[in-house]
């Protein structure tokens, strides 16, 4: 949808010449908002006519300082529906006259997927594995002298016990691995606290001894570290280092991506590979493909993006199709299958990862591509 046909369509829903098509889709994105099926900031919410205003003004002020379009003067349901629109950047699907578009949304709802969940398996020393979930709490095993808990709070926790009588266990290594549809937090010996997005794993010492503490994962995983000046932290992935100074960062290293992208939130963080390096600050991203050895630096990285996941959200700044939907593979436990051409889209916005499948892909489908889920598959087409 260009600028000038948003013009349009927005003095339609003004003045009240829009179609009832036109005025179905809109309140369509309206009924989504209340839903809660996008996040807007707690500060606006109030009795309904209230949050309409205030959603106006939102994308009236998004609208002149981002995209030129104009001011629209009038808070009505449309422009409040606008207001995802804009949020989602992603254009605007036209209902007019589409019986299979409708029958397509009953079925996605009919046959939904549910967001995943905390949830993981750990991997002992001795081969023995552990399924975690919520309602597992205590104590789960001894390892030397450390003790392996689930904590209330629903994270997993190693400390070191009073007695120091048994035989120490910092050669001893753990694995916490999540599948798709899975993701858990984790709290190591040193009091570091790390989560461990879906698809992802951790391979930790159960105890940290000698002069580094080294861990090593795949996929995806947050970290807030308890510095250590003397016993630096670091994480090992696809051949490179990413040395602590003290800090919170997250690592997104998942093989289909074909880039490792770490983002430092506080403090410093060492990025090393094949005798290269370079020193992170804070609102700075690496990145690294997988067949280049080079590191490039993002000096103003789009923090926020790189830890929604953490933070309970999809978000995506011109973020293609591809992208969305490998985030959205990861999470709902399903495989993505294209059929025909897919219009290039930019996706820009966030959405809660609590809803089901078939909120976030109708949320999507306002950009033209449609999607259906068939069993544990998720079929994208233009």
């Amino acid at each position: 949808m260009t600028n000038e046909e948003f013009k349009i369509l927005a003095a339609k829903c003004q003045d009240g010449t829009a179609t009832e098509a036109e005025k179905e889709a809109f309140n369509k994105v309206y009924r989504l908002l209340a839903a809660r099926h996008t996040r807007w900031d707690t500060g606006l919410m109030g009795d309904e006519e209230t949050v309409k205003s205030k959603l106006y003004s939102s994308i009236t002020a998004k609208i002149v300082s981002t995209q030129r379009y104009g001011r629209i003067r009038r808070p009505y349901m449309c422009a409040a529906a606008a207001v995802a629109l804009a949020f989602l950047a992603v254009g605007f699907y036209r209902f007019i006259h589409e019986p299979t578009r409708l029958k397509q949304v009953a079925h996605n709802k009919t046959n939904d997927l549910k967001p995943g969940e905390n949830k993981a398996t750990l991997t002992l020393a001795n081969g023995q594995k552990i399924v975690l979930t919520k309602n597992l709490v205590g104590r789960l095993s001894r390892q030397g002298n450390v003790n392996v808990s689930m904590n209330v709070n629903g994270s997993i926790a190693y400390t070191t016990t009073a007695d120091g009588q048994t035989q120490n266990a910092g050669t001893t290594y753990n694995t916490l691995t999540t599948k798709k549809g899975e993701q858990f937090p984790l709290i190591l010996a040193d009091g570091t606290q790390v989560m461990l997005d879906a698809a992802s794993s951790i391979t930790f010492p159960v105890a940290f001894t000698g002069k580094k503490r080294m861990i090593s994962i795949k996929g995806q995983a947050y970290f807030k570290v308890v510095h250590n000046e003397h016993q630096p932290f670091e994480v090992l992935v696809k051949g490179q280092t990413i040395r602590d100074v003290g800090t919170e960062f997250n690592i997104n290293a998942y093989d289909d991506e074909g880039v490792v992208k770490t983002t430092l939130l506080e403090g410093s963080v060492k990025v090393a590979k094949a005798g290269e390096s370079v020193i992170l600050t804070p609102g700075q991203q690496s990145q690294v493909t997988d067949n280049n050895n080079a590191i490039t630096v993002i000096k103003n990285a789009d923090i926020s993006s790189a830890v929604a996941w953490k933070n309970g959200l999809f978000q995506y700044n011109n973020a293609s199709i591809q992208e969305v939907m490998r985030q959205i593979s990861r999470w709902y436990n399903v495989d993505i299958e294209y059929e025909g051409t897919i219009p290039q889209r930019q996706f820009s916005g966030k959405m809660q990862r609590d809803l089901k499948a078939s909120q976030v892909l109708d949320l999507l489908s306002f950009t033209r591509i449609h999607f259906k889920i068939e069993g544990k598959k998720i079929i994208v087409t233009p």
